[in-house]
């Protein structure tokens, strides 16, 4: 698992081709998220069938790229994270673990108890 403290974790708001690779993503980085890659953040991307992540990442020697797939069930839509870019390191790794989130208006992934994995957290 990645360590999270003292980062923070963005989510690109579009699904993706999950073809993508370090280039690809690190332009979406740079150029529609507005972000410098080198800062050490993470950056989640979702693809179309939301079955897969790509999280990217630099570690202070070089990129990160990690890729998971589910095999039961999808992750998070931005739609269901109320549009928000930035994530808490709690629900990143709710989102990571497959768990589905859908806060209310203002409330936080530490407002809830942690679920199982494919369970819907809020309504």
């Amino acid at each position: 698992m990645i360590r999270l403290e003292g980062r923070r974790v963005f989510v690109y708001g579009e699904a993706i081709d999950m073809r993508k690779a370090f280039e690809g993503l690190g332009y979406l980085v740079r150029e529609r998220m507005k972000r410098n890659i080198i800062e050490g953040d993470l950056f989640v991307f979702v693809g179309r069938n939301r079955s897969r992540m790509k999280v990217l990442m630099f570690d202070g020697t070089g990129l990160v790229l990690v890729t998971k797939r589910l095999e039961k069930g999808r992750f998070s839509t931005i739609a269901e994270l109320e549009g928000r870019e930035e994530l808490s390191a709690e629900e990143y790794r709710l989102i990571f673990a497959g768990t589905r989130v859908n806060f209310p208006l203002g409330r936080r992934a530490e407002d809830f108890l942690l679920g199982a994995p494919s369970q819907t957290i809020g309504s």
